[in-house]
């Protein structure tokens, strides 16, 4: 089976596979590091880790791209369907955001730490500020910086909704050529616009094709599909990783060939889940996990038990992940669902009355 309550559960296992490999990745590399060296991985393992932490970036876009041509069927062609996505698609990522900016600005209030009124406004009105390396915008919650991109894309596929499911299409994947292209002939855009021109946004109109592909029937030989996934490992070993811009078409590559590859596999045909209900919640609960690493991480930094440093830099983590896994799942159960659930009825009762 893979689908379940209208959605596909292989997708949903890949939402969940990309928060997990982001989170370990942040908590193992940032968090663990202090107490073990990067958690005593020689180089080798240590440089393969963080390539699989930077290509679930690419994954996350690839998913977005294909849920939004699934999940989007009602309202293709629908008058009031431009306005009606763009708020779905507000309550389900702001409000999260929100609340997990805010719970990380008070565990940084509790600690001491000195937080930029200004950079929260912008962190948490998504508009794009940069780090000292100048290749990502950096709200506070950093990882946050990818919400940036899904916005914008979703900006550019509800223009065309109202009009079918190919007017969205084509005006998100057109729009999306048209930014990267005017980022390769513009110089020092600013801000907004060098995050909005990034290359890596080519990275929704190839989810939405692969969507587009599978709606019509288009399906890959299971060999070819088991072979895809087996080349993941030898892609992030031969594929070098570039310097300067991390968003760039150098990034394309050595981030976004190995994600592609995995989401050819999983999604290039049928795939039986055994626990439909579990793949579900999971995929479910893979934003509250992408948003609430980071708090968790900052409160178990101050609150983590002195004499537990003894056990090492593998116990550190793996309490590290518990701690986000059972606050992640709990936010998605009874705060994140919820929430949606009770602003999309409001919202419809007020589209109803205008």
């Amino acid at each position: 089976m893979d689908q379940h309550q209208g959605r596909v559960l292989s997708v949903q296992l890949l939402r969940f596979l990309a928060a997990a490999i982001v989170a370990a990745g942040h908590l193992a590399f940032a968090f663990s590091d202090h107490v073990g060296g990067g958690l005593g991985l020689d180089r080798g393992v240590a440089r393969a880790s963080n390539h699989a932490s930077q290509s679930a970036v690419p994954l996350f876009f690839l998913v977005s791209g294909y849920i939004m041509v699934v999940a989007s069927r009602p309202l293709f062609g629908v008058k009031g369907g431009m306005r009606a996505f763009w708020l779905r698609r507000a309550v389900r990522i702001l409000p999260p955001y929100w609340i997990a900016t805010g719970l990380l600005v008070a565990v940084f209030a509790w600690l001491g730490r000195e937080v930029d009124g200004v950079h929260l406004l912008r962190s948490l009105a998504l508009v794009p500020d940069y780090g000292a390396d100048g290749a990502r915008p950096l709200p506070i919650l950093w990882p946050g910086w990818t919400l940036f991109y899904e916005m914008l894309f979703y900006l550019l596929f509800g223009l065309g909704i109202s009009a079918g499911r190919w007017p969205a299409v084509g005006t998100a994947a057109g729009g999306i050529a048209a930014l990267v292209l005017l980022g390769l002939l513009i110089e020092s855009p600013g801000a907004v616009l060098f995050a909005a021109t990034r290359p890596v946004s080519l990275l929704f109109p190839i989810g939405m094709a692969l969507a587009l592909w599978r709606e019509g029937g288009g399906q890959l030989p299971a060999a070819l599909r088991v072979a895809l996934a087996l080349a993941v490992i030898p892609a992030m070993a031969l594929l070098p990783r570039s310097s300067g811009d991390a968003l760039d078409f150098a990034y394309l590559l050595w981030a976004g060939i190995p994600a592609l590859l995995l989401f050819a596999a999983v999604v290039g045909g049928p795939l039986r889940v055994p626990q439909p209900r579990l793949a579900d919640m999971l995929g479910g609960m893979s934003y509250a996990l992408y948003l609430l690493h980071l708090p968790v991480a900052w409160i178990w930094a101050a609150f983590y038990p002195g004499f537990l440093f003894a056990l090492g830099p593998w116990f550190h983590f793996a309490s590290l992940m518990g701690g986000a896994f059972a606050l992640s799942l709990g936010f998605y159960l009874w705060v994140e669902r919820p929430l949606t659930a009770a602003l999309n009825r409001r919202l419809a009762v007020a589209s109803r009355r205008t």
